[in-house]
């Protein structure tokens, strides 16, 4: 993707969500949202490849002439994923009057061209039908066939990674109070989200993350302290 085909596609989708929703402030809430779900993104294939790598050794399984197939299709996967949490929690909690329009519009925001591909579109459906764990189940089942390296992350990180989903939508609509409470959902999954001493567990802004312990998607050394 290059950056002209990037700036052209946050220009209609915020010209679209001022259009649709009766606001102004489109260009704010999809820069927060597309920095945030972009974050986590590269966050999550970090966990699962790089980090993976680096503790447990490299994956023979998966040889380095596919190192880049590979990556494009986890990544593809993970926005897949994202955009269905993402559009579903902005359908709860009201932050957009159509929940099918918004799912259709994220996933043009994210994934472009590809949005039209018929097997993106069921991948999309497959998990916009599911509650969250057969959903959460699939996506893992799908990175293990995708990526085997995802085999040996902390089980851990596949119950953060949609949470984190959910508190980048709700800093992008302004929605501190329920991104504090998803937050209080994940130290109780992992309680030394509180012990770093950089940010304390504390939200970080979407986009940004903490050079320390990865907040807002935790090292795997981090992620160990939970396994």
């Amino acid at each position: 993707m290059n950056g002209d085909d990037l700036a052209r596609r946050r220009t209609e989708a915020t010209e679209e969500f001022n259009r649709h929703e009766g606001r102004a402030d489109g260009v704010m809430v999809i820069s927060s949202l597309a920095g945030g779900l972009t974050i986590l993104r590269d966050a999550m294939y970090a966990r699962m490849f790089d980090e993976v790598q680096a503790a447990v050794g490299r994956d023979s399984i998966l040889m380095p002439v596919s190192l880049e197939k590979a990556e494009r299709l986890a990544k593809t996967e993970i926005e897949i994923f994202q955009v269905v949490v993402a559009a579903a929690w902005a359908e709860r909690w009201g932050y957009v009057r159509d929940g099918p329009w918004c799912l259709d519009w994220l996933a043009r925001l994210r994934l472009g061209g590809s949005r039209s591909d018929p097997a993106i579109q069921v991948r999309l459906e497959h998990y916009r039908t599911q509650p969250a764990h057969p959903q959460r189940l699939s996506f893992t089942n799908v990175l293990a066939e995708t990526l085997p390296s995802s085999r040996r992350a902390p089980l851990v990180l596949f119950r953060l990674h949609p949470l984190a989903v959910q508190i980048a939508t709700s800093l992008a609509f302004g929605d501190h109070k329920r991104a504090r409470d998803v937050r209080a959902e994940q130290m109780s999954l992992l309680p030394s989200i509180g012990d770093c001493h950089e940010c304390h567990g504390k939200l970080v802004e979407n986009g940004e993350r903490c050079r320390v312990c990865g907040n807002p998607l935790w090292h795997f050394n981090w992620l160990v302290a939970a396994d």
